[in-house]
C-alpha cells in the first residue's frame, strides 16, 4: 500500500498520487508544474502548435464500476455495483 499512495502517480489523478490528493499537496504541485510549462513554452512557443500547455486538472468525481442510468448518467446515489465481483464468483463456481 505505501507504494500505491506515496509513489504511483494515478492516471486518474492527472498523475498525482493518492497522498497527493488526500493531503491537499496537488495545489502547490500543479502551481509548480504550470510554472515550468510556462517556461518551456515561452522558451520555445513554436513546439507548442495547439498553444500554450495547460496543467491537466483533478477528476471532480471518481468511481470504481459506477451505476450507469438508463440516460447514460452516472447514479452516484445509487448502491454500489460489483459486475466484476459476479464475474469473479461466477468463474470460481463449479458448472
Amino acid at each position: 500500500m505505501d507504494w500505491y499512495n506515496y509513489h504511483h502517480y494515478h492516471s486518474g489523478l492527472a498523475r498525482y498520487t493518492p497522498a497527493q490528493v488526500f493531503t491537499g499537496q496537488h495545489v502547490e504541485i500543479a502551481k509548480e508544474r504550470d510554472d515550468a510549462l510556462q517556461r518551456y513554452y515561452d522558451a520555445h512557443p513554436e513546439r507548442f502548435v495547439r498553444g500554450p500547455p495547460k496543467v491537466p486538472a483533478l477528476p471532480t468525481e471518481v468511481f470504481i464500476n459506477p451505476v450507469i442510468g438508463d440516460d447514460g448518467s452516472i447514479d452516484a446515489t445509487a448502491a454500489v455495483n460489483f459486475p466484476t465481483l459476479r464475474a469473479a464468483k461466477k468463474s470460481l463456481t463449479p458448472d
